[in-house]
């Protein structure tokens, strides 16, 4: 059996050193009785080598096509447009793929910003703040508190993605008042979810995110 010198244990199995202080062991080494791991995945990794190229062939195509063709507009432009958004949004939902309420949370600032660029760029229809914001922001409440609910988080690790989430659903009311909205009623509807949940959070939470904040803004 093995032996470390500089801990005074006996350790079982085919290693060269000792598990606790690394040190080189002596003695007989017996059988590993250790499981051997089979070597981590490759698979997403592989996946994302995969859609990279898959994109990059995609956008050649359409650059090549329409630069033979420029009678037809440049729309390889929103082509291409399009893959960097998508790319945008699933490097986030990777990065983030631990932490499900930061997950959220960045996807929420990524989409929204994204989906009004998208509608400024192609001449500002309306459609982002008429429809897609105060729809979108509601669902991602109601995703985040699934979430709460589902992994029974604590409230420290909720707290502040659930409150900006809730925050966010306030936006809105910046074009509502301005007038800048052509149909009103989903803004109106998102504005009253957010104030419902807001007094929710502070009604069961508020000494929660009281201290949430002094500990965050080490007040």
């Amino acid at each position: 059996m093995l032996f470390c010198e500089q801990c005074k244990v006996h350790v079982k199995g085919a290693l060269l050193r000792c598990p606790l202080c690394q040190s080189p062991l002596s003695g007989t080494q017996e059988e590993n009785v250790y499981p051997v791991l089979p070597p981590a995945k490759r698979t997403m990794r592989l996946f994302l080598r995969l859609a990279a190229l898959a994109t990059v062939v995609v956008a050649v195509i359409c650059s090549a096509v329409n630069f033979s063709l420029p009678q037809t507009g440049w729309w390889s432009v929103l082509v291409i447009a399009a893959l960097a958004s998508t790319w945008l949004v699933l490097g986030v939902t990777v990065n983030k793929r631990g932490s499900p309420m930061k997950a959220i949370v960045w996807k929420l600032g990524v989409i929204s910003v994204t989906t009004f660029l998208w509608d400024v760029f192609t001449g500002f229809a309306g459609w982002s703040l008429d429809f897609v914001l105060p729809i979108f922001i509601p669902c991602a409440q109601l995703a985040a508190f699934i979430v709460v609910m589902a992994l029974c988080l604590r409230p420290a690790e909720y707290l502040f993605c659930m409150t900006f989430c809730i925050l966010a659903g306030f936006l809105p009311l910046i074009p509502l008042l301005c007038g800048t909205i052509g149909i009103i009623y989903p803004s109106v509807i998102c504005v009253g979810i957010s104030l419902v949940a807001l007094a929710g959070l502070l009604l069961f939470k508020g000494r929660e995110l009281k201290d949430d904040a002094v500990r965050r803004l080490h007040l």
